[in-house]
């Protein structure tokens, strides 16, 4: 009885210095994510210009921004447009160079890391980097491509300066990022047991083979977590459309986070402006928890189901 006791004891003293290590970050968590986030849901409700005292209005706000609001739903779409398709396409090539860089050869560590370098450039340098090699008049890339428009008598792309193109423009400039993906893939794919290669190639598989049926399946689960990742990061897009593009031309990259920012900067609506972070908030969490049904394709090795 006495033993039994002082294991409780010990216990209670071990969760007592659990918090207590724990304490900074729930203090950081409290202090900057939970008190900010409760704020901002209060100041929804009312009507702020972060001078005076906040004036509770109801859902004045939302109903503003669904129903008498001219640039709600565009900003909303521009985004929606940029997820639905930064996010496939970012998979696509973050795979791809995970399979390329997959292999045992000279120096394959050099490529890796070059392809993983622009993650650890600030987004501005890249933005600003983009903005001249997709400049319409002298940037390298319509010089690269001047053969193809002679050939085909066409005028040079506009990119970033034509609304057809612009939000095309910042979903291939993101693409120069896709390194950071491909550094998780590249972890799962070595973490694959090299006996199922052995036995395919056994089997007659050729490497094609071996990568539909053994590579991807084992790679889904990397796969899914970039992909519920790349849904939340790209309703933050943001610092690329005002370096590059300044939201423009036409209002073509005025993505929600843009205008949210210009709500509260330019507008001093605070309370406007926290109500779209909420609006944010239910579409990103509805749209992350439809993708999460699709875990039921994930296959996880060693896992029974």
């Amino acid at each position: 009885m006495k033993k039994q006791s002082s294991l409780t004891a010990l216990k209670r003293q071990e969760k007592r210095l659990g918090y207590v290590f724990a304490s900074p970050w729930l203090i950081g968590l409290f202090v900057f994510g939970a008190f900010p986030m409760l704020a901002s849901f209060y100041l929804s409700f009312t009507s702020y210009n972060m001078v005076g005292v906040p004036r509770f209005i109801g859902i004045t706000n939302y109903r503003i921004l669904l129903f008498n609001d001219n640039l709600f739903w565009p900003s909303l779409w521009n985004t929606l447009y940029h997820v639905f398709l930064s996010v496939p396409l970012g998979l696509v090539v973050g795979i791809s160079l995970a399979l390329l860089l997959n292999t045992k050869i000279r120096g394959i560590g050099f490529y890796r890391t070059l392809f993983y370098l622009p993650n650890v450039v600030s987004v501005v340098a890249l933005s600003l980097l983009w903005l001249w090699l997709f400049q319409p008049s002298f940037g390298i890339i319509n010089q690269v491509l001047d053969p193809v428009y002679r050939l085909l008598n066409m005028e040079p792309l506009g990119w970033y300066r034509d609304a057809s193109l612009s939000k095309l423009t910042l979903i291939l400039m993101g693409l120069w990022t896709a390194g950071g993906s491909m550094i998780i893939y590249l972890a799962q794919m070595q973490d694959i047991p090299t006996e199922l290669y052995e036995a395919a190639s056994i089997d007659g598989a050729n490497s094609i083979q071996q990568t539909a049926k053994i590579t991807l399946p084992l790679m889904t689960p990397s796969i899914f977590f970039n992909f519920i990742m790349g849904i939340i990061g790209g309703f933050q897009v943001f610092t690329i459309a005002y370096i590059m593009t300044g939201g423009g031309p036409s209002r073509s990259t005025y993505y929600f986070a843009y205008y949210l920012f210009d709500k509260m900067i330019q507008d001093n609506n605070m309370g406007s402006a926290s109500a779209m972070a909420w609006i944010l908030l239910l579409i990103t969490l509805v749209l992350t928890m439809l993708a999460l049904s699709l875990n039921r394709f994930v296959f996880y090795l060693g896992e029974q189901k």
